[in-house]
């Protein structure tokens, strides 16, 4: 029998009035956050860049797998770097992915894996499509 694990998709951010927030998302994980350039942790800019470079090295090894090839995967690692729109609104324009992936493949294979994780990534999908934002009076817990 396979045991399905469900992790919350609720995240939240805290600012207080003076001093260093931080983003913490229902699951445990958590976050500094960067409203300075002196501060540590990320700011949310970078949490969207990272959350694109997550989504895509792990969807690359999803396509690795769903392709035959998992055991031939030793690694893989995607930077992204974003430039934002000169004009208004405040905006990224484009994202530039880097991957580097180690394995024995071809470069067509490469080539094919890398499609397969752009088609795949739900982040990478939802910034080019686009997404709904609605502001609602309270996200109840999950259960």
């Amino acid at each position: 029998m396979v045991n399905i694990v469900k992790r919350s998709t609720v995240v939240g951010a805290f600012l207080p009035g003076k001093g260093q927030g931080n983003v913490e998302a229902r699951s445990g994980a958590r976050l500094d956050l960067a409203g300075l350039a002196t501060e540590s942790g990320m700011t949310p800019v970078e949490m969207m860049d990272a959350a694109l470079a997550g989504c895509l090295v792990l969807s690359a090894r999803i396509a690795a797998r769903n392709l035959g090839w998992h055991e031939r995967l030793v690694s893989v690692k995607a930077d992204v770097r974003h430039e934002k729109a000169p004009d208004a609104p405040s905006r990224v324009a484009a994202f530039d992915c880097a991957f580097q992936i180690e394995g024995d493949f071809s470069p067509e294979e490469r080539e094919k894996l890398v499609a397969e994780a752009h088609r795949l990534c739900t982040v990478g999908n939802t910034l080019e499509r686009g997404a709904t934002i609605r502001d609602v009076e309270r996200i109840p817990d999950e259960g």
